[in-house]
């Protein structure tokens, strides 16, 4: 079961770690056993292609004579996943989901997921929840604030000022979804960030009332938020950190507000329908290795689950992800089980304010 981690028992993963051996490399028994077979994966796109692709894919690749194929989920993937299970269509054998989309593939039934049962001798070396009987974490990202530097004259420095249209001027922007919108307008409102959830839901809608005329875009996807951002046409916005620092990386001129923002956990699960289930095990293992982790900050400003990954990466590189201490102390994490209990009928209400 997925449950809230407080930022002080995740913090407590992060301290220490130069003191720690490094992590051994996953070995994969037989390593070339697989070679070429065709694994199909499913990630985000984007940031999170390129920072797999050359931290995962790749090195999977090279080490095992197997061909990676990849391709995108949509932003909320539970309805194609469905799909492809019970019309047996193989259109993926991993795919990238977080803790709040395996609870509600689980709702489904048991026949959506393989269970993993993959070796992880070294659980002690991961963030809090990284694993479940069918999923694996691999990356840590946050939904938090970003803003333009060279628009911004006063530099919101929570939800509060993002609402504040008066003394924050700007064209703003928010994820077209419940998920996370809901928590900023309750931090909005003054609700501490360790009291959200349940969340008071008419509190919320309340709050955004008050924004509502604010917004000029409700964005829908993660490519849409990087080209907001990146673009100018946006001074101020919610948006995943991993599409802000692909801005900020692009060149554009951009911050990151950490404050009031949640965290989530991005990671592996196994197709029901796939025939490749032993070769699809195996590159899970190779995912959770700490230097394969580190290697793919460079692109996705992800943290690792593997905590010994910061072993591998810089300070001035370790401060830019969402794990690092001074950032996940203005964080909460997401909740999944509300969210998988909720997300239906939060979603058609909140269509339903959006269109009213």
């Amino acid at each position: 079961m997925y449950n809230n981690v407080s930022r002080r028992g995740f913090m407590k993963t992060t301290t220490g770690l130069a003191a720690v051996a490094l992590a051994a490399p996953v070995i994969l028994k037989g390593n070339r056993v697989f070679a070429g077979e065709t694994l199909v994966v499913r990630d985000m796109g984007g940031a999170f292609y390129e920072g797999f692709k050359v931290a995962f894919y790749d090195t999977f690749a090279a080490e095992t004579g197997v061909t990676i194929q990849t391709n995108t989920n949509e932003p909320d993937p539970i309805p194609q996943y469905k799909m492809a299970i019970d019309t047996d269509t193989k259109l993926f054998d991993v795919a990238l989901m977080t803790p709040e989309h395996v609870l509600r593939i689980r709702k489904l039934g048991n026949n959506y997921m393989l269970p993993l049962n993959i070796e992880v001798p070294n659980k002690a070396d991961f963030a809090p929840h990284t694993f479940e009987p069918d999923f694996a974490g691999v990356a840590i990202f946050a939904l938090a604030m970003a803003y333009r530097k060279d628009t911004m004259k006063t530099v919101p420095a929570s939800w509060a000022d993002f609402w504040n249209a008066k003394a924050f001027k700007g064209r703003r922007g928010m994820w077209r979804s419940p998920v996370t919108t809901l928590e900023m307008a309750l931090l909005a409102d003054g609700v501490p960030l360790d009291k959200l959830y349940p969340l008071d839901v008419d509190r919320a809608f309340k709050s955004l009332d008050k924004v509502k005329s604010s917004i000029d875009i409700w964005w829908t996807s993660g490519a849409h938020a990087t080209q907001l951002l990146q673009n100018g046409e946006l001074d101020m916005m919610s948006t995943w950190s991993t599409r802000a620092q692909a801005a900020i990386n692009a060149g554009a001129p951009a911050g990151i507000v950490w404050n009031g923002g949640l965290f989530n956990i991005d990671g592996w699960t196994i197709a029901g329908n796939t025939k490749k289930a032993d070769l699809a095990r195996k590159f899970i293992e190779w995912c959770l290795d700490a230097k394969r982790q580190a290697a793919y900050t460079g692109i996705l400003a992800c943290g690792p689950t593997n905590m010994k990954a910061y072993e591998h990466l810089s300070a001035e590189k370790a401060q830019l992800l969402p794990t690092a201490p001074a950032n996940i102390k203005g964080l909460a994490v997401l909740n999944a089980a509300y969210w998988a209990e909720h997300q239906d009928e939060l979603t058609q209400r909140f269509e339903q304010w959006i269109l009213s």
